[in-house]
């Protein structure tokens, strides 16, 4: 907004609402404003593919590495590269066995009459 000379003191006067909001809605992705309001943090779609690339080679030079070795011997997979806004999963699961079917009715939407 610098570059038209208008301020946020100027909004409802000489900046309408809809300059603004065309202004805000055409920032890019790496933008300060952009990268606070959005979950991905400031990455550009760019930076997305650069990581899912990298990963792709990573795990590809994984595999060749783990070819004819040992299922013990072999080098831990390669981790994924963090990204803002997205939370990676441990691999953990939460309980530890099914529920039987008799208690998982109940526990679902209580019990069922067969009547």
């Amino acid at each position: 907004m610098t570059r038209t000379r208008f301020t946020l003191d100027d909004l409802g006067g000489e900046l309408s609402e809809r300059a603004l909001a065309a202004f805000l809605g055409n920032l890019p992705p790496e933008s300060a404003t952009v990268a606070d309001a959005s979950a991905v943090g400031g990455w550009s779609r760019t930076d997305m593919l650069l990581a899912r690339t990298c990963e792709a080679v990573e795990n590809l030079l994984w595999v060749e590495m783990c070819k004819g070795v040992k299922k013990s011997k072999r080098p831990p997979k390669p981790k994924r590269i963090p990204r803002p806004g997205v939370e990676e999963s441990d691999g953990k699961r939460i309980g530890r066995d099914p529920i039987p079917i008799s208690e998982f009715d109940s526990w679902y939407g209580g019990e069922q009459s067969n009547g």
